[in-house]
Order: C-alpha cells, then structure tokens, then sequence
C-alpha cells in the first residue's frame, strides 16, 4: 500500500455554489429559457426504481451554482473560469450526495433514524445560519423600514430580503435544512463503514505509513520533513528548547541576502558585526544558568523569540529543516536536563536545552490510529460510490451544464489504484 494518512473531506464537501447572469425565476419558470425540470443527469436504469432519486433537475443544478456565485459576487462573464470549476464541482456533488443517500438507506440510515437530540441540533444549526445570512442585510432593512421599528419587525425584512435573494437561485431557506440532514445522513454512513473496519486492518495500515515515513527519513529527507513527521521519529531525536538572543532584523536580512548570493565572506562581515553587539546579553544569560537560575528564569528573560518559551520542539539527528549548528548543538549535550555552551547561528547567539529523548507516545499512537480508521472509512464510502457509478452510470447533459462532453466521466478504482 503507498498511501499515507489524508483528509478525503474534499470528496464529500458541499459545492453549494452559483451566476448572477442568470436571471430571477420560480420553480415554474424557464431559467434562461431552460425548463426547471429539465434532467441535467440521470441514470438510465437505477437500482429498486430510484428513478427520481438519481434524477438531477436544471433547477436543483441551478439553485446550487447561481447561490454560490451570487453570494460571492462572482459573474461568468467576469469570473469565466471559476464559473465552469464550480458548475463541475456541483454536478459531481449532487451525483454523489444522491448515491450517499441510497447507500445510507441500504444500511438503514434515514431522517427518520435520527435522534431526538440530532434532530435539534439541525434546526438550531438552521436557525442559526438563516439569522446569520439576515443580519447581514441589517443596513438595507433599516433602510426600508426608515426610523421606527421593532426588532420583529427589522428581523422579518431582513428574512424578507434574503428570501428576495434565495429566490433569484430558485432556492428557499428549507435548502439550509437539507444540508444539515444530508450531511448527517453522509456522517452516519462514513461512521458505519469505520464500525466494518477491523482493528487489524487499521493496524496494519497505520504500521505501513509508519514503515513508510522511516524508509523516507532514509531516502527522501525533504519528504519525510514535509509530510511523515507525525508518524515516526527516528532513533535519537531529542526535545530541546531554546534561548536565542538575536541580532537586529536588518542585518538578518542583509545575511540572509549574501548568502543567497554566494557572497559567505561579506554575510559573515555583517553577522559578526552585528553579533558583537548582542554578545553581552547572551554571555549574562549563559553566566545566570551557570551560577544555578532555572532555565525557566533565564529563557523568560533573554530568549528574543518567546512565543517559544516552555515550549519544546523536535531535532532529528539530520534534517534539511532544522541549522546544522542546531542539530550539533542539540546532540552534543550529554544528559537529559543540561544545555549546550554559546552557539551562534545567521539569526543571533543561541543556548539550547536537552529536555527529553523524542519518541511517539501511546496517546499520539492511538491518535494515528483514530486518523487511520477515518481515512480508510473516508477512502472505502468513496470506493463504494464509485463502485456504485461504474455499475449504474449517469447520463450527462453537457450542454445543458455547460461542460465539455466527457468531462465527467469517473476514473475507476482500478484505474486509480495503478495511477497511485
């Protein structure tokens, strides 16, 4: 397996976005010249007569993109190409929202399932967020409204305003509602894949990412550093703290340009330049930790970076991260609890403390874990909807959608697996 632990939210999250060119309609109305009920997609032969269900309208199509758009005021004539990411984005959205329902079902997830509790928590979600979107047209209620109101009666013309705007997409404010159930319903459903998952097979794939991130400490350190730190930490990492009393922002910049130029001879004139100026703060800090002051003390008062006081953070024995005169300094201290001599670095003079061996914990295994069983629950509620799509396929409407024919068509699981 050569996949490492990852967000699939994306597969799932809403598209619910849209265009102003459109013009204000009612359900009943054509949208430019299109009839509501047009079926920008369907499939021809769906599973136990879901017809209606694997029926996309114009209208449901429509509602979602031109809200997304109107809201962010985005137009197609001037915003061309995001108008056509989204106009993908939401097709594919509510193709798999419906297959999530059908796939809920099968597994005795429904609205009706929901908890007393569940069920509240969605109307105060709603309620929320339609008091949200009317506040927002506070301004231009109190205008209309002129000097005297009540509260009812600003919060009514505010409903009434965003229910004016809801309108141009064809949408209500019941579609807040059908959110919230349709994403608890895909919660439930990705929760139920994870209760199928055995520990073993968790096991086994955080221990494959975990064998991955050592083999790529070995061979790929920039990748490893990049993306497989919270999985392995190789065999004499160390916490360390820091004290860093540092010179002036102008010289670090000068530095840092002149090495980038190549120039190390001028770059080490400014930097010695300006750490003689600094030199008597880290030689009273050094002093104060000799004559016996905590480290806590001393880190309070000298260390210019304090945002990273108490605060521990790892070294590796090689990194392309971490300055090489950190990591030497951090491996030359001997025992746990003691601190290096002076070191000097292109940003100032700096002590480093030996706080503890680094090593994954029980509770960050058992976070890995919890990360596993998300992921493979995420990726095998994925694999089911496209299993699901190459067995019942929809049908497009490229040219209702605005899509180039074939744009649409999915990438199977075998297909991707050969890729990956």
């Amino acid at each position: 397996m050569n996949k490492t632990i990852k967000s699939m939210t994306a597969l799932f999250a809403a598209a619910a976005v849209t265009v102003t060119s459109f013009a204000a309609c009612s359900k009943n109305e054509e949208i430019n010249g299109i009839d509501p009920s047009a079926p920008v997609a369907h499939i021809e032969n769906p599973p136990n007569g879901k017809k209606d269900l694997f029926t996309i309208k114009y209208s449901d199509f429509f509602g979602e993109y031109n809200f997304f758009m109107a809201r962010g005021g985005y137009t197609e004539e001037n915003d061309a190409e995001l108008a056509l990411s989204q106009r993908d984005n939401v097709i594919k959205y509510l193709a798999q929202e419906r297959i999530i329902l059908y796939l809920a079902e099968q597994a005795g997830i429904t609205e009706e399932t929901f908890t007393e509790e569940e069920k509240k928590t969605i109307e105060d979600t709603v309620k929320e967020n339609v008091d949200s979107w009317c506040s927002s047209y506070r301004s231009d209620a109190v205008n209309e409204l002129g000097e005297t109101y009540t509260e009812e009666e600003l919060y009514n013309k505010e409903l009434e305003l965003f229910t004016a705007f809801l309108a141009e997409s064809g949408l209500t404010a019941d579609i807040f509602r059908t959110w919230e159930v349709n994403g608890l319903i895909r919660e439930k459903l990705v929760a139920a894949v994870s209760d199928d998952l055995s520990a073993e097979t968790v096991n086994a794939f955080v221990q494959d990412t975990i064998d991955q991130a050592k083999e790529k400490y070995e061979t790929d350190l920039a990748t490893f550093e990049k993306s497989y730190t919270a999985f392995y930490i190789p065999e004499g990492s160390r916490r360390v703290q820091q004290i860093l009393v540092k010179i002036d922002d102008t010289s670090i910049s000068e530095v840092a340009a002149y090495r980038k130029d190549g120039d190390d001879e001028k770059a080490d004139e400014v930097l010695n330049a300006a750490l003689e100026k600094v030199k008597h703060r880290i030689d009273e800090a050094y002093s104060k930790l000799e004559s016996g002051e905590s480290w806590e003390t001393v880190q309070a008062e000298y260390n210019d970076e304090t945002d990273t006081n108490g605060t521990d953070y790892t070294v590796y024995p090689k990194s392309t991260v971490v300055k090489a005169e950190v990591i030497n300094a951090a491996m030359g201290i001997s025992d746990v609890g003691g601190y290096s001599g002076i070191c000097k670095s292109d940003s100032g003079y700096f002590i480093i403390r030996y706080s503890g061996d680094a090593e994954i914990s029980e509770e960050r295994l058992e976070e890995l874990n919890r990360q596993g069983r998300e992921f493979l629950a995420n990726e095998e509620t994925y694999n089911k909807i496209t299993s699901f799509m190459e067995t019942y396929p929809y049908i497009y409407d490229y040219d209702l959608l605005g899509l180039e024919e074939g744009s649409l068509e999915i990438t199977t699981a075998s297909e991707e697996t050969t890729a990956q």
